[in-house]
This record gives structure tokens, sequence and C-alpha cells, in this order.
């Protein structure tokens, strides 16, 4: 899925508005995002024969059943302990091995392009947000989040983000890439990509694109149409599920270019699309989860912030390029890694 969020930054005026996005819209300053058994022996009989069966006395009197001492059979109780086999059943941990299902995850759903339609709905003089996450079909149960940190393997999360990578842009902003499926379909805000995203990256989520300057005196209908790109992850796959673990701070690692003017964006699970906390990061550098502010563009009044409790329930986390008053060239940006602390 993709969010994506917007905010506002303080432009030519003094105190302009960006509109965010995560996979689902997101802040509304400048940008959003949407817009990638073994099986238990049978030796429990085994044991049941040969401890208990050749024993008459467990067959009791012959009367009890015979030579074949049903006892033997009640020896089934070996069997029980044939529950130790059942801790064969251990080895249908070898379900783990069904966990390499996981793989099977690649298939239905290996991208999670945003819809931005869900954004521009702000009804406020900030900029509108745009940008959403698109719902991607998963069959797979998929393995939890785990750990403190995050890699990424041909656009999906490893470790404690397990979800697919996502992109969004407003109408009047460009991705060359990623693409959308072996056609290489370009990524719009009309035709987000909803399954199979082409990454330019195996090990990293990668955006390439431009957002035109906005002008001298911006209005939020600018802002909805260009607040930006972003590219984000879901915390979990099928998305929907939170970090699950009470994290105090987050710190995004990047490559490429701009290195400024960024915006990390959080988005929790059960909020609308719109509802997305935002905070001015700069590469490399952790940020407090409670940091990130309804309105983090206006240092004046940031609005509502995300409480340390609501941390567990962050189900996205994107980098947004947010418009300015100058035009914007995005060259691989990549969100290479992602780490958590304590």
């Amino acid at each position: 899925m993709k969010l994506s969020l917007r905010c506002r930054s303080s432009l030519v005026t003094g105190a302009a508005v960006v509109a965010f996005g995560l996979l689902t819209p997101n802040c509304q300053p400048t940008g959003g995002e949407p817009n990638q058994v073994g099986n238990g022996g049978s030796s429990g009989n085994n044991n049941g024969g040969n401890n208990n069966g050749g024993t008459t006395s467990s067959g009791g009197t012959t009367s009890s059943g015979g030579s074949n001492s049903g006892g033997t059979t009640s020896s089934g109780g070996t069997t029980n302990s044939g529950g130790t086999t059942s801790k064969g059943g251990t080895t249908s941990n070898g379900g783990t091995t069904n966990s390499g299902g996981t793989t099977s995850k690649g298939g239905t759903t290996t991208s999670n392009g945003g819809t931005t339609s869900n954004g521009g709905t702000s009804t406020t003089t900030t900029p509108a947000g745009s940008g959403g996450s698109t719902t991607v079909t998963s069959t797979s149960t998929g393995v939890g989040p785990t750990g403190t940190t995050v890699a990424f393997g041909n656009g999906k999360g490893q470790g404690a983000m397990t979800g697919y990578g996502y992109v969004a842009l407003g109408s009047a902003d460009t991705l060359t890439s990623p693409t959308c499926g072996t056609t290489n379909t370009p990524i719009t805000s009309a035709a987000p990509c909803k399954a199979d995203t082409q990454w330019s990256s195996t090990s990293a989520l990668c955006m390439t694109g431009s957002v035109p300057a906005l002008p001298a005196s911006p209005t939020s209908a600018d802002y909805t149409s260009n607040w930006g790109v972003s590219v984000g992850l879901n915390a979990t796959d099928p998305e929907g599920g939170g970090l699950g673990q009470a994290f105090t701070s987050v710190t995004i690692a990047m490559t490429g270019s701009p290195s400024t003017g960024l915006r990390a964006i959080v988005h929790l699970k059960g909020d609308s699309p719109d509802t997305q906390y935002c905070f001015a990061m700069t590469p490399g550098t952790a940020i407090p989860f409670t940091s990130f502010s309804a309105t983090c563009w206006d240092t004046a009044a940031p609005g509502t912030a995300i409480t340390a409790a609501q941390v567990a329930n962050v189900d996205k986390i994107a980098v947004q390029v947010t418009s300015t008053s100058s035009a914007i060239t995005v060259t691989d940006l990549c969100i290479t890694g992602i780490t958590f602390a304590k």
C-alpha cells in the first residue's frame, strides 16, 4: 500500500503549507505517499511393544487381553510417549518451513502503489494532503515483524517491518522510477501501481522523478496537485498491522538527492488515510517518535503529537520530498535501511 502525507512549510509569504502522504494520504503540508511437519513417528508403537508388550505382566492376566497383551496396546500409553514422537510435531515446526510460504507471498502482492486520489480532501487553508495507500491483496500469513532493524529485498521489508514498499505523488508531480509491471508503465497519481512494482534496486526503496515549483503565492489547491513525491514501507504483509513494539525513536538511512527538505511521515493503524504525522528529517539522524506531529511544518502550532503508547500501532513509515517555490529534481532517492531504538 502506500500512503502519502502532506504538510505545510514556510514559503515566499513566510508561512506556507505543505502536503504530504504515506501509503495512504498523510500529513497535509506537501506530500503524501501512497503513492510495494514432520510427523510424529510411529516409533511409539515400537516403544509400546518392546518396553511393555513383552511383559505379560503388563497385560496382566491372560484373560486381560491375551498373550498379545492388549496391555501392550495400553502400552500405547507408550504411544503417548509416542507423544514424545508428537514432538515430531516439533519437526512440524518444519511448518516454519511453510512460513517459507513467505516466499509465496512474493507473487500475489509484489507492490503497494498508492492511490493519491484519496488525498486532497483537506478543507483547511493548509495544503491539502494527497496520496494514500493502495490496498494490496495477499493470501500469505507472513512472519511478524521482529528485531530493531529493517533491510529490503525486492521491494519488501525484512526484520522489524515486513510489508511492501510503495510510492505516491501529486497529480502535477512525476516519477520515472519505480515503474509498474513488466511493461514498465509509469506510475502516476491517477494510475498507481497495485501489483508488481519494478524497483531500480533489490536492496533499497528508490524513486526518481521531479516536483515542479509552486507559484509565488500558492494556495491550498496548488498543494493538492503538487505536494511532492514520497516513498515508504508498510509495517506488515498484508498491510494494516502495526510495528507491534514499543520503540522510542527511528533512524532512516538514505542515499541520493535531494538530501534536504525531506519529511519523515508515519501513519497509525485505524486512523483515516489523511491523519498522518510528520517530522522535518535529516537522513541518518534519530527521530523520537513523540516528535512526529500533525502539522510539523508549523513550528508555532505543530499540532497533535504521537504518544509513546501509540508507537506500536505505527503501520507505515515514509519519506517525502515536499514541493517548494523552486523546482526539485529527485534522483535515485533511496531508503536503504531503517533502525529503531527502544
